[in-house]
């Protein structure tokens, strides 16, 4: 590479163009080209100052890194500015006297210097950083631990970009709708994603876990390497939590800590069993990292508020829908990420590397192990890349096929082979069938698990609440029905089909509640309305932009959850939207959804009942909240429409078929017909087929003259069934 002299002069004030050019020639001549190096040259002779040396070193081929760790301040280094600051400490820009190079200083910052735990852990980092040899690992130098004195280490240098400035660059063309680069699309996003893999599937082979794999701790160079950073929060495959934190005086993690970034954490890693992580755990954060790299979303971009929402959301495993900003996701793609994040670690890849490969056949539009392709899917791919073939086979079909009319007209052979092939057909596409019946019973659980999680989160919120003082209006049912008493933000929605407030819920009370008694627990109950608000809004898949945004999707578009409430023991009850909706002798503990809840102690789903309010059939998730004493204090619930569901999940699309929800005594949940209207409640209509369907495994069969295809959830005991004539499968 030849070194641009009008950029170097432009950076060197303390040069005239032509001493640069000059200068260049006999950098050249001594066979080297890194823009940084001519410039560190320059400064061990006294021709450039110190600002210069690192102003260059920060710009050329983009920002300067260094890996997750430290360096030396004394001997042979010398400081020349800060580069960065991290967690831990700071990272510095140093000259190696000595060895006429310029190396990156990873310093523990001084307020740690009293923390056992942090040098123990800033030592371990070095340690195991400099026992990882491999090209995608930033290789350590040198590590100095005086005693008394900050303890650093040296490393290699390192010029790039992170991998979230990277793909924050992609993400924001693909917003503009521009097209991406060579370097950036979608097929180099995989590869370089490949290449991500390589150093951590080396690490885990050296019994390493790095535990904080993210976009912030992976860097890009500028011809596409890749180098993973930050082994901070690494630690040994099988090690105990313990013994290291017990190595420590003082210690400082505790078994049960979840360590890491909660946005990109496996469901095992943030429940804090360190003891029982393998390379599963980092192959799940890979699987984040990939869905980002493939749609330049997050995958977890919907949860709010950071936290501890996230981190209950990694507990779940929550993945955001797969839907790509730029280039579509292909069906093999979509697949070998749901592996990957699998929530069991059992259900994922061996290893990293079976994960990478995967990939790859994607690159190369190969079958993936994640989705093995079924018959037609085989066929397809076998003439794609077989084109040439295809054409002379092509020919050689219609010769054939001349040949084989022959043959119809003297014994009608073609007949018996046509309907083998039309068996054939029919075999395949109950197979396709089949998996777009499991695809969606996996959309379906998803749905339900996010619901559940927002109950959690309502249900914490409670006790809380009822124990406060309350802040803000209350405003009771009554109030709704005239102008001067009801919330001032009340509007009409053709959701909730009448007055409805956005801002504020509703509050009811059964005829035996005591208002002297229980005043508190009315204003407590109605400031829970951020909360109840949120159960609605967060059940959406995509992330609601503002205040205005949630008003329209709650009171013009509708949510999947349309109510949530907390009723208390004694008869109170907050309802949101507040509607005031509500007959003269209403109780809540009579509903379904209040006894059913009081028997959960998580999240439980209850049967189809109809809602006092006109909404029609509801599905209700309640539990049961208590109290510091372990007594019944309230009951917390949502509720979703049957005609959501069905509209949403049941009807099965292009298909003359119907779609049912059932329980495992065969009771129903919900149906579809043809033209997607909700039918009653009731029983499975089709007994002769129930024990076949509640085969766990799922699958398609025949039973008697219908075709039925079905698939069982995890979230819930339900079973989502396709039924339809044995035409609708040809």
């Amino acid at each position: 590479m030849t070194l641009d002299v009008e950029r170097l002069a432009a950076a060197i004030p303390e040069l005239s163009r032509e001493e640069i050019a000059g200068l260049v020639g006999a950098w050249e001549r001594r066979g080297a080209d890194e823009p940084t190096d001519f410039i560190a040259w320059l400064h061990a002779r006294g021709a450039v100052a110190d600002d210069t040396l690192r102003r260059v070193a920060r710009s050329s081929r983009g920002p300067v890194l260094v890996a997750a760790d430290g360096a030396l301040d004394a001997g042979n280094l010398r400081v020349l500015g800060e580069v960065g600051r991290g967690a831990m400490g700071e990272v510095l820009l140093a000259r190696d006297e000595r060895l006429h190079r310029t190396v990156a200083l990873k310093r523990l910052d001084p307020r740690f210097l009293d923390d056992p735990t942090m040098v123990r852990r800033f030592v371990v980092e070095a340690q195991l950083t400099a026992q990882l040899d491999h090209p995608g690992i930033v290789p350590v130098h040198t590590m100095e631990t005086p005693a008394g004195e900050v303890p650093n280490y040296a490393m290699k240098l390192v010029r790039g970009v992170t991998l979230k400035a990277w793909l924050t660059e992609a993400r924001e063309r693909a917003e503009r709708k521009e097209g991406q680069p060579s370097r950036q699309s979608l097929a180099s996003r995989l590869e370089l994603f490949c290449q991500m893999c390589e150093p951590i599937a080396y690490a885990h082979a050296r019994g390493v876990l790095h535990r904080d794999l993210k976009p912030d701790n992976v860097m890009v160079g500028p011809f596409g390497e890749v180098f993973v950073m930050d082994w901070g929060v690494a630690r040994l495959l099988g090690g105990s939590e313990a013994s290291r934190a017990a190595a420590v005086a003082g210690g400082g993690t505790e078994v049960g800590d979840a360590v890491g970034t909660p946005s990109y954490m496996s469901p095992e890693q943030a429940r804090g069993e360190n003891d029982a992580l393998d390379g599963r755990s980092d192959q799940f954060t890979l699987g984040l990292l990939l869905f980002e790299m493939a749609t330049l979303r997050r995958a977890r971009a919907s949860v709010k508020g950071g936290g501890v929402p996230m981190l209950i959301a990694a507990t779940r495993g929550h993945l955001d829908p797969i839907v790509a900003l730029g280039e579509p996701v292909s069906r093999e793609l979509r697949a070998v990420i749901k592996k990957a994040t699998s929530r069991a670690p059992g259900e994922r890849y061996a290893n990293v590397m079976a994960l990478a490969d995967d990939v790859r056949h994607v690159l190369r539009g190969e079958a993936v192990s994640a989705a093995p392709d079924s018959m037609v899917q085989r066929v397809g791919r076998a003439l794609a890349h077989n084109r040439e073939r295809v054409v002379v086979g092509l020919l050689v079909a219609a010769l054939a096929i001349a040949a084989l009319f022959a043959v119809v007209v003297a014994g009608g052979l073609a007949l018996r082979e046509v309907d083998r092939a039309a068996g054939d057909v029919r075999t395949a596409r109950r197979v396709e069938i089949g998996a777009v019946v499991s695809e969606r019973a996996r959309s379906l659980d998803r749905a339900l698990l996010r619901d559940e999680g927002l109950l959690r989160g309502l249900a914490a919120a409670t006790p809380r609440a009822l124990a406060g003082p309350g802040a803000g209006p209350v405003y009771m049912a009554a109030s709704f029905a005239a102008p001067e008493t009801a919330p001032p933000d009340l509007a009409k929605s053709l959701i909730y089909g009448g007055p409805t407030s956005f801002l504020h819920p509703d509050v009811v009370v059964a005829a035996s509640f005591d208002p002297t008694a229980g005043a508190g627990r009315l204003a407590g109950l109605a400031s829970l309305r951020a909360e109840l608000a949120g159960v609605l809004v967060g059940s959406v898949e995509s992330p609601v932009a503002d205040e205005a945004a949630a008003r329209a999707l709650v009171l013009t578009h509708g949510t999947p959850v349309v109510w949530s409430y907390v009723a208390t023991v004694d008869g109170a009850m907050v309802g949101y939207p507040g509607t005031g909706a509500y007959p003269p002798d209403y109780d809540p503990r009579t509903r379904p959804w209040y006894r059913e809840g009081l028997t959960h102690e998580s999240p439980g789903w209850g049967l189809p009942y109809v809602d006092e309010s006109g909404m029609g059939l509801l599905l209700s998730c309640s539990m049961v909240v208590r109290d510091a004493a372990h007594a019944p204090l309230a009951v917390v619930g949502l509720d979703l429409t049957v005609r959501g569901l069905v509209e949403t999940w049941l009807v099965p699309a292009d298909l003359p078929a119907e779609g049912f929800l059932i329980a495992d005594d065969g009771a129903l949940i919900a149906r579809s017909a043809p033209a997607g209207t909700a039918q009653g409640t009731g029983t499975f209509p089709f007994a002769e087929a129930l024990a076949t369907v509640r085969e766990p495994a799922g699958g398609q069969a025949i039973v008697g003259n219908r075709f039925f295809a079905w698939s069982r959830l995890s979230a819930v005991p339900w079973t989502y069934v396709v039924v339809g004539e044995p035409g609708a499968i040809q």
